[in-house]
C-alpha cells in the first residue's frame, strides 16, 4: 500500500501559479481582441504592442516557471498517480514555452515593428498562435496539477 501523503502548501503552488496563467492567458483575449474593431488605428495596436510585451515579462514568466519549479518538486516528494501528474504537468508547462517559439517572436516582432498594414493580421494570427498553446499547454499543465494534487488525499 502506498503511503499517505498529506498536502501541503508546497504542493498547492503548482496548482495556484498554472492558474494564475490560465487565468492571465485568457485575459489576454480581452485585452487584444478589441485592437481588432475597423474604427481602432492600427498604430494603435504597434504601441501597445510595443509596451505591453515588456511590462508582462514577469507575468507570464514568473506564473509559467514557479508552475514549472513547484511541480517538479512536488513531482519529487510525491509517488503514484500525483508522481506522475505533476510530471506531466510540468511537461506541459514547459511546452508553453517551446511552443512555436521562433515563430511567435517573429511574429510580436513584426506586430510591434513591422508594416502598419499588416498589424491586425499579424494579431490574428498571433491570436491563433496563443488560442492552441492555451489549449495544448496550459490549460492541460493546470488540470494535471490540480488533479494531481487532490489525487494526494485520495491515496
Amino acid at each position: 500500500m502506498a503511503s499517505l501523503i498529506t498536502p501541503t502548501l508546497r504542493h498547492l503552488v503548482a496548482v495556484l501559479s498554472s492558474t494564475a496563467s490560465v487565468s492571465f492567458a485568457m485575459s489576454e483575449y480581452w485585452t487584444f481582441i478589441p485592437f481588432l474593431r475597423d474604427d481602432i488605428p492600427p498604430q494603435s495596436l504597434v504601441a501597445f504592442w510595443d509596451s505591453f510585451l515588456y511590462q508582462t515579462i514577469p507575468g507570464w514568466l514568473g506564473f509559467g516557471m514557479t508552475s514549472a519549479i513547484a511541480g517538479y518538486l512536488s513531482h519529487r516528494c510525491s509517488g503514484g498517480l500525483s508522481r506522475r501528474l505533476y510530471g506531466w504537468g510540468v511537461i506541459f508547462e514547459l511546452s508553453h514555452y517551446a511552443f512555436g517559439y521562433i515563430e511567435v517572436s517573429q511574429v510580436i516582432e513584426k506586430i510591434a515593428h513591422g508594416p502598419v498594414e499588416q498589424v491586425k493580421d499579424m494579431q490574428r494570427y498571433w491570436l491563433k498562435i496563443h488560442t492552441a498553446r492555451t489549449l495544448c499547454s496550459d490549460i492541460p499543465a493546470m488540470i494535471c496539477f490540480i488533479a494531481a494534487f487532490l489525487h494526494l488525499g485520495a491515496m
